[in-house]
């Protein structure tokens, strides 16, 4: 074989596994079109499918080939061409549709509920096609990762591997809501779709409304709004985004039937995913890491093979190692889309050709954030620092959970509560919210115009949200509503890989009200940050009516003690010597999610104050379980990492 046009790949595999790799198939070709084939549904509508074949001499090349399927609610035509055509130069029918109701698809647009069946006629038309082998795969990010674990849930016979890069497998759970709070980023993301529905152009002024309604500073006030009522707002302009937006976050609001499809909580429909390869990927501050990590673990236990992972330290959809006002040094990871396009042929090479020489390294590769000097960088930015973890489990063997108890006066030890009748109280306004700050999904503040390169990590104070709602640029937890427990500083490096949970004991006199935990690592004051710098490593939320399940809510009573546990997002973090680990503790955190009035009644717009208590007593042991790595597996790691 001539490997000349494919050095920068095998260099590139070299580096990730840190010894040489074997590259994809070097073969090129010339590719030509199909455009607008329309394929049809089983209910007979017809939905708009680009078609790339491998091609010589402007001709389809001879032969039967792998295919590759990527759905897409964002135009074919002009979201992920060149990845398509990509693919097809290197020898797959590259295949992009416009979903069901977009740009030039028929059928009525509701996002994700058919998409199942849409995904299995899909993959079966494409394995029919002159030119493919019968082996399909389908990858792409976001939106394009949904709708493979649709399509995964109707056991299509054809489909024999996937990568999906920054997707939920349950819409309720990991996306419309987290801990029963309604997650605003997809409700933002449904207006923004209105504004390209196939009938917009035939009303002006009502497509521009819809957009003035998902820019930054407006929707900030329409998110404070809610609950919204039907026919109250630019959406009643496109009834079909309406009724979306309204059954998937103003009117479903337990976990009932509505969920339980197949569109939505593809999860419970795992056993009938087929036998297949996945590539996982997500990034940490991105909004689906924990569900990546589910899956993941989820297709392990039930014995799956070739299951792969990567974590990086991206936002959505980018490769970018400078995130919010954070670097971390790049190293030996993948650096680009190219690069991940790169990797992600040889992956499909692999597991759609059958080239099993290749060498795609460890089965997870996870960026360990932290170790860095945490000075300013001449970009302005923390020097947050970081490695990447390789290896063959994750949690990495050696793991333990260990917990860390909330105490007095702000303490966090490990140290078991011995007192009785400890708590700490503070009193959350619903008309006076904590920004969010470091994960954020709607864009604002100093990310307002940046997408998603904005969603990065933020020292932790207060950015500008609503009028009249905190202080910019105070700290957090000098705020009266924010409850903040930390260790000393620590005498030795800790680094935590894995799953974190929290458990919290509470009390309030309100029936409803948010429980917001962020896990912080606290740099130490210097020259460059005289207050240190609050960096988020991880959070989590609990709407309290759901603590005993998303399918009944309860309310609480005055006086009454609650037991909350829920999972906050999984993180891997070295927190050196003379930081501190730092939770802190509030009851809301807007815009990220909904602001919880108080009162119980998700459809009403009254609201009141919440006195909250946090008890961290003998009988009452609030603490946050985080996942230690004492071995030093991934110490050594670390160094081999940077080693010349």
């Amino acid at each position: 074989m001539i490997w000349r046009n494919y050095w920068p790949l095998v260099l590139f595999l070299g580096l990730v596994n840190g010894r040489p790799g074997l590259a994809a198939e070097p073969k090129t070709y010339d590719v030509v079109v199909q455009r607008d084939v329309m394929v049809t549904m089983r209910d007979g509508v017809k939905l708009a499918t680009d078609v790339y074949l491998p091609a010589a001499g402007g001709e389809p090349a001879a032969g039967e080939y792998p295919a590759l399927l990527m759905r897409t609610a964002y135009n074919k035509e002009s979201w992920g061409p060149d990845i398509v055509r990509f693919f097809a130069q290197h020898g797959y029918v590259s295949v992009t549709q416009d979903c069901r109701g977009r740009y030039k698809s028929e059928g009525r647009f509701f996002p994700w509920v058919d998409d199942p069946q849409d995904g299995y006629d899909t993959i079966e038309w494409i394995a029919r096609h002159p030119r493919c082998n019968g082996r399909v795969g389908m990858h792409g990010p976001s939106h394009m990762a949904w709708v493979q674990f649709h399509a995964a849930t109707q056991t299509p016979p054809h489909l024999v591997a996937m990568a999906p890069f920054q997707g939920p497998i349950n819409a309720y759970k990991y996306s419309m809501r987290c801990g029963g709070a309604l997650h605003l980023g997809l409700l933002k993301w449904v207006v923004q779709q209105a504004a390209t529905a196939q009938n917009a152009s035939r009303d002006p002024a009502a497509t521009e409304a819809v957009r003035e309604m998902a820019g930054d500073s407006s929707f900030l006030q329409w998110a404070a709004r809610i609950p919204w009522q039907r026919g109250k707002t630019p959406l009643a302009a496109f009834p079909q985004y309406e009724d979306a937006a309204f059954q998937l976050y103003l009117e479903n609001n337990d976990y009932n039937e509505f969920w339980r499809q197949p569109g939505l909580a593809m999860d419970e429909y795992f056993d009938r995913f087929p036998q297949m390869p996945i590539l996982w990927i997500t990034s940490w501050f991105d909004w689906y890491p924990r569900t990546i990590n589910d899956g993941y673990q989820a297709m392990i236990a039930m014995g799956r093979k070739d299951q792969f992972l990567i974590i990086g330290p991206w936002t959505h959809w980018n490769f970018n190692y400078t995130v919010g006002d954070v670097n971390f040094p790049q190293r030996d990871g993948i650096g680009s889309r190219q690069e991940f396009l790169d990797f992600e042929l040889a992956w499909f090479d692999r597991h759609l050709k059958g080239l099993a020489g290749i060498d795609l390294g460890p089965p997870v590769q996870v960026y360990v954030m932290g170790g860095g000097d945490g000075g300013r960088a001449a970009n302005g930015h923390l020097n947050h620092g970081g490695f990447w973890y390789r290896g063959d489990a994750w949690p990495p063997k050696g793991v333990e959970l260990t917990r860390y108890y909330l105490g007095s006066g702000g303490r966090l030890s490990r140290d078991e509560p011995r007192e009785s009748g400890s708590s700490s109280s503070y009193v959350y306004d619903p008309q006076n919210t904590v920004s969010s700050n470091g994960r954020c999904i709607i864009s604002y503040g100093p990310a307002a115009g940046r997408g998603f390169a904005g969603m990065g990590p933020r020292d932790q104070v207060e950015l500008a949200t609503l009028p009249g709602h905190g202080t910019p640029g105070r700290r957090i937890t000098e705020r009266p509503d924010v409850l903040a427990f930390q260790t000393l500083p620590l005498s030795r490096d800790v680094i935590i890989a894995g799953e974190i949970k929290v458990v919290l004991w509470v009390s309030s006199d309100a029936p409803d009200t948010d429980f917001y935990v962020k896990l912080v690592d606290m740099h130490p004051a210097s020259d460059d940050y005289p207050q240190g710098y609050g960096f988020p490593v991880s959070e989590g939320i609990m709407r309290a009516r759901y603590r005993e399940g998303f399918e009944k809510p309860r309310l609480m009573e005055r006086g009454e003690s609650y037991r909350l546990e829920f999972p906050l997002e999984p993180a891997a973090n070295r927190f050196l010597a003379g930081h501190r680990i730092q939770i802190y503790v509030a009851s809301s955190n807007f815009p990220n999610f909904d602001i919880n009035r108080n009162t119980g009644d998700p459809t009403g717009h009254d609201s009141r104050l919440a006195r909250n208590l946090i008890h961290h007593d003998a009988e009452r042991p609030s603490h946050v379980e985080l996942p230690l790595e004492e071995v030093g597996e991934l110490i050594d790691c670390s160094h081999r990492a940077i080693a010349p």
